[in-house]
């Protein structure tokens, strides 16, 4: 729910406080002109009935609207957490990909050299196990180790492809 949904909410919530008002008080000088005998206070207790009817009502609705409100700040405090950590995973690959030269090797050149972690991660790789159990042996975020082995793929793929040009 977004806070635009969220104001309408609160906004319609103010507009039925104030209809109700305005019946109350349109009710109220009607049952004036009325026969004040019994029949007057049988509309009272029923009006009174009905009032608190829509006080509890437009309690619960406030409560709700709280609720989604703290729903929408949690998820907010979460996604901005997902997207430093996106960015984090961005900026790594960036400086991998710097770290890349920039003219093709040859067929016969050497493998592009890793650091120590990725060559861990890519020997964990060659025995067969999952970017999970790999994450779990280094105690590395699993995106890391996925960023790591597609880049490693992605240069595998680009010396084929040089070498076969």
């Amino acid at each position: 729910m977004s806070l635009m949904e969220l104001k309408f909410l609160i906004l319609a919530q103010i507009g039925i406080d104030i209809i109700i008002v305005v019946v109350f008080v349109f009710l109220i000088r009607r049952l004036r002109h009325v026969n004040k005998t019994n029949p007057l206070h049988k509309g009272v207790k029923m009006f009174e009935s009905l009032l608190t009817d829509a006080d509890r009502v437009a309690g619960q609705f406030k409560e709700q609207l709280e609720e989604k409100h703290r729903l929408v700040n949690r998820l907010s405090e979460q996604l901005d957490k997902r997207i430093i950590s996106v960015n984090v995973l961005l900026n790594r690959a960036d400086v991998l990909l710097s770290s890349l030269p920039k003219e093709g090797n040859d067929a016969g050149d050497k493998p592009i050299s890793t650091s120590t972690r990725q060559a861990e991660i890519l020997e964990l790789a060659n025995q067969g196990r999952n970017s999970q159990e790999i994450a779990g042996i280094l105690s590395i975020p699993k995106e890391e180790v996925k960023l790591v082995l597609d880049l490693k793929k992605k240069l595998s793929q680009i010396g084929h492809e040089e070498g076969a040009s």
